[in-house]
């Protein structure tokens, strides 16, 4: 029997940062009872309706998961579905959260608006944090095992009145690292943190920041302006979830990235701003590094690449004035 691919990855010392899928938008359906390995196409959801949905999704950077409670049986989800849709992206970051009796009314939502920001005005604007851990075993047996156990000591931690803001999810993305799990709204990704750790990362979230342990990223922006950003909060320790911004430098000049963008080189150079007016510029590079490691638990090991920091250098600057 292969090694687990999450102890793989971890004994090949791959890297964390910059591996938050990218999305700019999160939509969460409350969906009890048991997921099959594409969770949209294989639960009590009718099969159809899981369809039409993935295919609004094409195209957009907005990624549809279940969610799931001990404390929701599967007959709750018969009066109603609790939906959280966050957008996650900088200047126009919000959750909204709602109950929904009929699922097929999703598929009137505009989604090309929604990945724009332009959330749908569904039930209310949530702004305490939820706290998502992927226990989607069938996905992948380290998202069962180590998910699953994390995800219980979790929610055992928590006072009464928060449980509802700690919930299964359906797959997120790089099980190679579970336990995985999502914030929101801030759309911050960690792996591999122990119950611990991922109790002291939602206290962290609770207040506005980000723990700075497992961090992978968030998705709102892509894979090398993720590692520029956590390399300078890693360096001086800026923590506040807001308190940065990243763009990329093309000619010179800094300009947003798109969640779409494409990336040809395997150089860039990227600038992150502090709303103190403290700037850096940070090159990446994206290589291949020693080891071999599974990307999932029914897969055979493969090079691992990974974007990585070269030099940090602070700037003095003229757009903070």
């Amino acid at each position: 029997m292969s090694q687990a691919c999450s102890l793989q990855s971890l004994e090949a010392d791959e890297p964390l940062a910059g591996t938050a899928p990218v999305v700019s938008c999160y939509i969460i359906i409350e969906q009890p009872g048991p997921w099959g390995r594409e969770a949209l196409l294989d639960s009590h959801l009718p099969r159809e309706l899981g369809e039409q949905l993935l295919a609004l999704t094409v195209g957009t950077q907005v990624k549809i998961v279940l969610a799931r409670h001990p404390d929701r049986l599967e007959r709750d989800a018969h009066v109603g579905h609790n939906i959280w849709i966050a957008h996650t992206a900088p200047g126009h970051r919000g959750m909204r959260h709602g109950i929904v009796e009929d699922l097929n009314a999703l598929l009137d939502w505009d989604f090309t608006a929604i990945a724009d920001g332009n959330l749908p005005p569904i039930g209310h604007i949530q702004r305490r944090p939820l706290t998502f851990v992927c226990t989607h075993g069938s996905r992948d047996a380290c998202c069962a095992v180590v998910g699953r156990s994390v995800y219980d000591e979790l929610l055992a931690s928590v006072p009464e009145d928060e449980r509802t803001l700690v919930w299964e999810v359906s797959h997120l993305g790089g099980h190679r690292f579970a336990p995985t799990t999502l914030s929101l709204p801030s759309g911050s990704i960690h792996g591999r943190l122990d119950a611990a750790d991922t109790i002291a990362m939602r206290a962290a979230a609770s207040r506005g920041q980000v723990f700075l342990k497992g961090f992978r990223g968030r998705g709102s922006v892509p894979a090398p302006l993720q590692v520029a950003c956590i390399a300078v909060r890693t360096e001086f320790n800026v923590i506040d979830a807001e308190d940065l911004d990243v763009l990329r430098v093309v000619n010179d000049r800094a300009v947003p990235a798109p969640t779409s963008i494409v990336f040809l080189d395997d150089q860039m150079e990227a600038e992150v701003r502090h709303a103190d007016g403290r700037c850096w510029r940070v090159n990446v590079q994206r290589e291949q590094l020693p080891g071999m490691r599974a990307e999932s638990c029914d897969k055979s090991p493969e090079s691992i690449f990974a974007w990585t920091v070269r030099g940090v250098a602070q700037q003095v600057n003229n757009w903070h004035r």
